[in-house]
């Protein structure tokens, strides 16, 4: 059986899960290969991955981290001697990389995928979307991501409120999230879940305290990932920043309002399921429009009311 090798190393689980769908395409257009994954351990894919139905072997890369036995030209020769023992027939670089070229290259793998070897500023969402198509030599695939997880529970009325972020320009104040909180559950009595990550505790035990247990409310700040993604399955909706759990929920197909305060919205472009909400007046966003304090509450709420 042939095995495959995709090289994804942009570290976050956002980037995964826009990279996801052309993994699965690759995966569909060689049946019968093995698909084994090489990434960073920030993605988290063990566990994201753990039910997928394509993707089984995920190898980890340290390269760039403190410390790290695949940096330089000796961790280079590292890694090409964890990976000659699948004896891999293809690979499939999903960045510009000279280095990983060379590695498919010594790997002696027979055809090798790249995007090439300089880096240029671009849409990544649409530039792995149209690679893969010309790699495949296809016309078209769905560019959704889709996550795959076995366990299941009974509800699916829960609500899914995202309060974390990588920056601070691209968070929403605690006050806001407090009062969208408390105005949906006036109109519809749901539960919540806080989805971010163990920086953001603090700001979800301050929300709980702050709704004085007239809500039920839930903090998944200290959950694995996997725990999560059941949480995020079995809701009804997502709303909150621009984050890792807004991208996931959109893997697990569900209706994700994403607020764009401080980040472009073509991020999320690869998604159906992802609809961005920018402040009122707002045609675009950039990395420096520094306006999530400009989305209101109100605004919000006009936009996810009839999904509630």
């Amino acid at each position: 059986m042939p095995n495959i090798l995709i090289i994804q190393t942009r570290p976050g689980i956002g980037d995964l899960c826009i990279f996801l769908s052309s993994m699965h395409e690759i995966a569909k257009k060689n049946i019968g290969s093995d698909i084994f994954l090489l990434t960073k351990k920030r993605t988290q894919a063990r566990n994201i991955l753990a039910d997928d139905k394509y993707i089984k072997n995920i190898i980890f890369t340290d390269r760039g981290e403190k410390n790290s036995k695949h940096s330089g030209i000796k961790g280079f020769f590292r890694l090409l001697n964890e990976l000659k023992k699948f004896n891999f027939s293809k690979v499939y670089i999903m960045h510009a990389s000279p280095r990983y070229i060379l590695l498919g290259k010594l790997l002696k793998a027979k055809e090798i995928f790249s995007y090439g070897i300089l880096k240029k500023n671009e849409n990544i969402s649409k530039k792995i979307f149209e690679v893969t198509k010309k790699w495949l030599s296809i016309d078209d695939y769905n560019s959704n991501a889709e996550i795959n997880v076995n366990k299941t529970n009974n509800s699916n009325d829960n609500v899914i409120i995202g309060i974390g972020s990588s920056g601070k320009t691209r968070r929403w104040s605690k006050d806001k999230i407090i009062n969208l909180i408390t105005k949906i559950n006036k109109m519809k009595n749901r539960k919540f879940f806080l989805a971010a990550g163990l920086d953001e505790k603090l700001l979800a035990d301050q929300i709980i305290k702050n709704l004085n247990n007239k809500v039920i409310v839930e903090s998944l700040c200290e959950k694995n990932i996997y725990d999560i993604l059941t949480k995020i399955k079995n809701s009804k909706i997502y709303i909150g920043t621009d984050s890792a759990f807004m991208h996931l929920s959109a893997a697990l197909k569900i209706k994700s309002f994403g607020l764009f305060g401080d980040t472009p919205t073509n991020y999320a472009d690869y998604s159906s399921y992802i609809y961005p909400i920018l402040p009122l007046g707002y045609k675009s966003i950039s990395h420096n429009s520094d306006a999530m304090n400009k989305i209101t509450v109100d605004h919000v709420m006009h936009c996810v009311s009839n999904y509630i």
